[in-house]
């Protein structure tokens, strides 16, 4: 039973641990030496009374406590953010440079944008739309301040905000066949999420052939209802068509598994304007 006050601190200390997964990681992003957030994790063990990390020499792994705990400390830090933007002395003005990956449906970009129009209204945004391979490219050349990417699960590309299922769309019934490959509607190299349909194909031992490549998802969906071929999307970009062919569950092909969102900015030239909407890009699209 915790009888005692936990510091709001220790609660976004764990936070950057579990998303960094490493002392060193957390202590870089918190600007503390290792030994202290070392400490901090120690405190905050003894004040729960469980084991919430599991400890080796590469990376930190939440314990199953760890993990029920994580929940509640999400909710303490969006809390304290939102708090923050509320009694923020004035609204922020400026611009600011945000590419994000066309995967993240627009149900989730709404709330984004309602929330930065709400807090700053002076301030100004500039979006651009690509695949992340490309979109990790600007940041690092710093042509954006902040990039919202997509990414196979594992990958280490930022700090992933949330993770969706990915779901085989397209006539399956009718294309996956065993006396001709599978015809696929792709994106053009380099998409991670091309490289991933062919990993799983191979991995199951299904034959596949790309047969239609498009520049878009808007193509892709003409494409595949025209009965062209197959693919996968994450499950929110089309959780609002009904009548779109999709397949969550299907003995005829691999489990395609999850997508994971992920938040990088640019660190060297950051400043209240990318703080702010950092802030509210983690509020908003993070999985409580």
């Amino acid at each position: 039973m915790i009888n005692r006050f936990i510091d709001p601190a220790l609660m976004h200390m764990f936070v950057y641990l579990s998303e960094e997964g490493s002392f060193t990681g957390a202590a870089e992003r918190m600007n503390l030496t290792q030994q202290a957030v070392s400490a901090q994790m120690k405190r905050l063990e003894e004040l729960t009374g469980r084991t919430l990390v599991k400890r080796s020499h590469h990376k930190v792994e939440l314990t199953h406590d760890g993990d029920a705990l994580l929940i509640a400390a999400r909710q303490v830090v969006d809390l304290s953010d939102r708090l923050r933007r509320q009694f923020s002395t004035m609204p922020l003005e400026g611009v600011v440079r945000l590419g994000f990956n066309p995967g993240i449906a627009p149900s989730l970009l709404f709330p984004l944008m309602s929330e930065l129009r709400r807090s700053h209204p002076r301030l100004e945004v500039r979006c651009q739309t690509a695949p992340s391979e490309q979109l990790v490219a600007r940041l690092q050349s710093g042509n954006l301040d902040i990039v919202l990417g997509a990414q196979r699960a594992g990958d280490l590309r930022g700090e992933v905000l949330r993770k969706e299922r990915l779901v085989w769309v397209g006539d399956v019934d009718n294309l996956v066949r065993q006396d001709a490959p599978i015809p696929l509607v792709m994106l053009p190299a380099p998409a991670f999420i091309r490289e991933h349909i062919f990993d799983i194909l191979s991995k199951a031992g299904l034959h596949w052939t790309v047969h239609t490549e498009c520049d878009d998802a808007t193509t892709m969906r003409a494409a595949i209802l025209a009965g062209w071929g197959i693919s996968l999307f994450n499950e929110e970009t089309i959780a609002d068509e009904p009548g779109f062919p999709q397949h969550a569950d299907t003995d005829k092909l691999p489990d395609p598994g999850h997508i994971e969102f992920f938040l990088n900015f640019a660190t060297g030239n950051q400043n209240a304007s990318i703080d702010s909407m950092v802030t509210i890009l983690r509020s908003t699209l993070r999985f409580p």
